[in-house]
């Protein structure tokens, strides 16, 4: 699950963050996928649509840059 859109008036910390790559680490914290940001940057939805899954089937980490926005055991 992705955490990064903001809930109750939470900061929208996305905003830094829009330019950075999509990192996907697996259970050892293996990069097992690099996505660099589109064009425009990401927004919520372009990275809600992401099949993490398909990097890796088991377990994943999703990181903006260096940042940890979600994970499969969220």
């Amino acid at each position: 699950m992705i955490i990064t859109r903001p809930v109750k008036g939470e900061v929208d910390f996305l905003q830094d963050l829009i330019n950075k790559p999509l990192v996907v680490k697996d259970h050892d914290k293996n990069i097992v996928k690099t996505i660099e940001p589109p064009l425009n940057g990401w927004t919520h939805d372009k990275l809600e649509s992401i099949e993490f899954y398909d990097y890796s089937p088991n377990y994943w980490d999703a990181y903006l840059g260096s940042v940890w926005i979600g994970s499969s055991e969220v």
